[in-house]
C-alpha cells in the first residue's frame, strides 16, 4: 500500500508538465499570429484597448466596433470636436514623447484631418528613392490603420516627393510614378494591418510638381505623403 501512495504521489509532475507545455502552445500560436496575421493581431490589440467598444449602443459590424455615423448625423460642430479628438490620438500613437514638426503635421480643415507625415532623412518613411516602407513607415501605416478603422474615416493619400536629378534604374519611371507607388505602399499597409477596403477612397501621385509654400522643388521636406481624413455623414 505504501508503495501506491508514493506512485500516486509521484505523477504531479505530469500535471505540471501538461500546464507547461500548454502555455507554451499558446504562446506559439500568439506569436504565429503576430508574425502571419498583422491585420488580426491589430485588431485583438485593438479590442483589448477598449474592450467595450461594441457595448456601448450604435450599430456593429462583424468585428464589434460602434459605427458612430450609422445611428445619427452629426452636426458640424460635433464632427470638429471628434476630429480634434482623433487628432490628439494620431499624436499620441506617433509621436509618443512630443509632437515633431519635422515628422508629422496635422491640421483640421473643412476637407477633414489632414496629417502630413515628411520622409524625414533622420527618420524616413521610404526607403531612398523607392515605395518600400522603413520600419518607422510601418508602424506609423499601423498605428493610421488602426485610427481609420476604429473611428470609420474616408482615406484620401496623396503622395509627393522633391525634385532630384538622379536617374532611376528603370526604364520610363521617375518622380511621377515615384510619388504615385509610394502612395499605393502607404495603402496596401493600412489595408494590412486594420483598415478594411471600404474607406479606401483616392490614391494620387504628384511627383515633384506641388512643392510646399516657401520652399525649393528640391528641398527635403517636399519628400511627404498627405493623408486627408474624412468622415461620411452621408448613409
Amino acid at each position: 500500500m505504501a508503495k501506491k501512495k508514493d506512485a500516486h504521489h509521484g505523477g504531479a509532475w505530469k500535471v505540471a508538465y501538461a500546464d507547461f507545455v500548454t502555455a507554451m502552445m499558446a504562446l506559439f500560436i500568439v506569436l504565429w499570429i503576430c508574425k502571419e496575421k498583422p491585420k488580426l493581431a491589430a485588431l485583438i490589440a485593438a479590442t483589448f484597448k477598449e474592450p467595450l467598444q461594441g457595448f456601448k449602443g450604435g450599430s456593429t459590424d462583424v468585428k464589434g466596433t460602434v459605427d458612430p455615423l450609422e445611428d445619427v448625423k452629426m452636426t458640424a460642430e460635433e464632427i470638429e470636436e471628434t476630429l480634434e479628438k482623433i487628432s490628439a490620438d494620431v499624436q499620441k500613437m506617433i509621436n509618443k514623447d512630443e509632437p515633431d514638426d519635422s515628422l508629422m503635421e496635422i491640421q483640421i480643415t473643412s476637407d477633414g484631418l489632414k496629417i502630413m507625415l515628411f520622409d524625414n532623412p533622420k527618420k524616413p518613411l521610404f526607403e531612398p528613392l523607392t515605395a518600400r516602407l522603413t520600419k518607422w513607415g510601418e508602424f506609423v501605416m499601423e498605428s493610421l490603420s488602426w485610427i481609420i478603422e476604429k473611428n470609420k474615416l474616408r482615406v484620401f493619400i496623396d503622395g509627393h516627393v522633391a525634385s532630384t536629378d538622379v536617374e532611376f534604374k528603370k526604364k520610363d519611371y521617375g518622380l511621377w510614378e515615384l510619388s504615385l507607388d509610394r502612395a499605393n505602399a502607404c495603402r496596401r499597409s493600412l489595408l494590412n494591418y486594420a483598415a478594411s477596403p471600404k474607406y479606401m477612397f483616392r490614391v494620387t501621385g504628384y511627383g515633384d510638381s506641388k512643392p510646399l509654400p516657401d520652399t525649393e522643388p528640391e528641398d527635403e521636406e517636399n519628400d511627404r505623403m498627405l493623408f486627408t481624413l474624412n468622415m461620411n455623414t452621408y448613409k
